[in-house]
């Protein structure tokens, strides 16, 4: 329970998957740094052609970085849904075309989204750079990012196991007592 002066909150789970997602796209700079932009989802590939479509990507400038983000309920099975589903986007993340797409949507936001290129002109990226900094990003290793609600333990001996650095958050929900609204 959480007691804030005279109102208090208790855990609930979350009603989706989608409903977490949400939570992450509107709250991506706590979890992946102030000077990250967070890409929405898109299709990716592997190099014969198997699609996959991560809940989005997080590229922090600051530290020079970027995540592949899947956002997941902790109730799904670990083998047959989530490493399996995970381990399509580390390989399809790995493609040339791939991040050449990613450089592409964030160049792109970079242009359409005034709160992106602060975050760009706030570390004295010019525009001019803006590509090449992104693209320096992209050749380093994604991390895994995995918002969940809860974390099995076959989800930590998995991850302790991959070659990529995986990070794992837990995210919770909180409803008012007696006013679910809220």
């Amino acid at each position: 329970m959480l007691i804030f002066k005279d109102t208090k909150f208790i855990k609930s789970p979350f009603d989706s998957e989608a409903e977490l997602e949400q939570v992450i796209v509107d709250n991506y700079e706590y979890l992946f740094g102030p000077d990250s932009f967070y890409l929405p989802k898109t299709m990716i590939k592997t190099a014969d052609g198997a699609g996959t479509i991560p809940d989005g990507f997080a590229i922090d400038l600051g530290a020079k970085q970027w995540y592949i983000v899947e956002a997941e309920l902790g109730h799904h099975d670990v083998w047959r849904h989530i490493a399996q589903q995970v381990s399509k986007q580390i390989v399809a993340s790995s493609q040339p075309s791939t991040k050449q797409k990613l450089e592409d949507i964030s160049a792109q936001m970079y242009l359409d989204d005034e709160y992106t290129k602060e975050k760009f002109s706030s570390l004295g990226i010019e525009s001019v750079d803006v590509r090449k900094v992104i693209r320096e990003i992209l050749k380093g290793d994604p991390i895994i990012g995995i918002p969940i609600d809860i974390i099995p333990n076959d989800l930590k001996d998995w991850a302790r196991q991959q070659r990529l650095k995986v990070k794992l958050w837990i995210v919770s929900k909180f409803v008012q007592l007696n006013n679910n609204e809220n």
